[in-house]
């Protein structure tokens, strides 16, 4: 092959690799360089002018290094990926969100796609399934009917492609858009321009069919809600979860400046000894809930490597866990999950609107009995770091495994109970967990000394 050739068939490569310098670029202008000094010491103003804390910065993180995965591990993914050998629509290609309900969102979409991706990674399913199923996946994208003709709905049907309302009832309007959702999706979407080339033509059709314009105002995040014939246009996005996607927009070369600063709206909070980061931005003047937990941050470990603001705040939330443990002895691994009862799903927080260890609803509802030790946390953390801790909650997921669906969601705090529901985001982040394990970040470029 000629290297013109050879040149045309990397060129989904070189884009991506472009935008990963560019996102570097943007990164690097929008972090406080007061790190430099010897003290490690970060000050910030947020946008209000309001000044925010001093962030000293941990010396030694006790980060996992790479290596092969044990023959427990390797089987550990393949149960993981029973889920979505039974929970997948083989004529659209999607798999439902939760085992038994033929319901999607692209949050839950991208868990799955992310999760195909490293179950192919990891050669527990072969080229022409992981092929198969890509293609029906994003055919399936490339024609969902989109709300208002701009973006994709919040939730579709996995079966029909028709949107749909949180309880799986068609919508003929579609209920909105979540920025959130669409910035998740957009990490598999760079993952397969950049490792699986030949869907790029794929994905740009995908893209190429939404409308941004109302999403993206002024460096920031916009997400729609309707309802009862009223539609909410809201800036969307809270501390870590915000950055997260952000990151995913940055490499399609969107304007995410103001989304992406880390000290805008942060504080610190002590928490067991620990003094964790926290959105500032008050659910009664703002208008969304706050919570800080595991999710985004185990997400921007396993996907994108961290940088510098996000290596230091997953480790603080992680560490308040740890310390929760051995503070009061209950075993912690917090974060949003789905749950076998009512609510049906809830944000167990580090801290959430003000209160330290809150379990709430999206609509602000309370209460500790949601409390649950999460399956995904777990695996997440213990891909992440290596400690005596993660390895002890590690071992609290072997009760947690099934023959048909994967893994558990997790246990209930307050008696043992196994938290019985089986999710497409549970085992789609135990998938990437275990890849991180052996591969490192998704979205990152290994090299000698950079081993996170």
């Amino acid at each position: 092959m000629s290297f013109k050739n050879e040149l045309l068939e990397m060129r989904s490569q070189i884009a991506v690799i472009l935008g990963l310098i560019t996102t570097g670029i943007i990164i690097f202008f929008l972090t406080d360089l007061s790190y430099l000094q010897t003290e490690r010491i970060v000050t910030g103003t947020s946008s209000e002018g309001k000044a925010v804390p001093a962030i000293t910065f941990t010396a030694d993180i006790p980060f996992a290094e790479r290596r092969n995965l044990t023959a427990d591990e390797i089987k550990m993914a393949k149960t993981a990926w029973t889920y979505f050998e039974n929970n997948w629509n083989s004529e659209t290609g999607l798999a439902d969100s939760v085992s038994g309900f033929h319901f999607t969102t692209l949050w839950d979409t991208s868990s799955y796609l992310l999760g195909l991706i490293s179950a192919h990674k990891l050669e527990i399913i072969s080229d022409d399934n992981f092929h198969n199923r890509m293609t029906k996946a994003l055919d399936s994208l490339a024609k969902i009917p989109l709300y208002n003709d701009e973006l994709p709905n919040k939730a579709y049907d996995t079966k029909s492609l028709s949107m749909t309302d949180y309880q799986n009832k068609p919508s003929d309007t579609g209920t909105g858009w979540s920025a959130i959702d669409i910035g998740r999706l957009f990490v598999p979407f760079n993952v397969i321009m950049y490792e699986y080339s030949q869907y790029t033509p794929k994905v740009r059709e995908i893209i190429s069919r939404w409308d941004f314009s109302r999403m993206f105002i002024n460096g920031q995040l916009f997400g729609v809600t309707y309802k009862n014939g009223i539609e909410q246009l809201n800036q969307e996005g809270r501390l870590g979860y915000e950055e997260y996607v952000s990151k995913s927009f940055a490499l399609l070369g969107f304007d995410i400046s103001e989304a992406y600063n880390y000290l805008d709206h942060t504080g610190l909070v002590e928490i067991e000894g620990v003094e964790v980061p926290v959105d500032i931005r008050s659910s009664a003047r703002f208008g969304a809930h706050t919570y800080a937990l595991s999710e985004p941050y185990i997400l921007d470990g396993l996907e994108f490597g961290w940088d510098y603001f996000s290596n230091e705040f997953s480790y603080r939330i992680y560490l308040a866990q740890e310390k929760r443990w051995e503070n009061t002895g209950i075993l912690t691994a917090v974060t949003e999950t789905a749950l076998n009862e009512d609510p049906f799903f809830t944000y167990n927080t580090v801290f959430g609107e003000g209160k330290p260890w809150a379990c709430l609803t999206s609509e602000g509802l309370e209460s500790s009995k949601w409390r649950t030790l999460s399956t995904k946390a777990i695996f997440g953390w213990n891909s992440l770091y290596d400690t005596e801790y993660t390895e002890m909650l590690l071992e609290k997921t072997l009760q947690l495994a099934t023959d048909k669906n994967g893994f558990y969601a997790g246990t209930y705090e307050s008696d043992g109970r196994i938290n019985s529901v089986t999710t497409c985001n549970t085992n789609g982040v135990i998938l990437e967990a275990l890849c991180y394990r052996k591969f490192g970040p998704f979205l990152r470029i290994q090299g000698k000394g950079n081993n996170k």
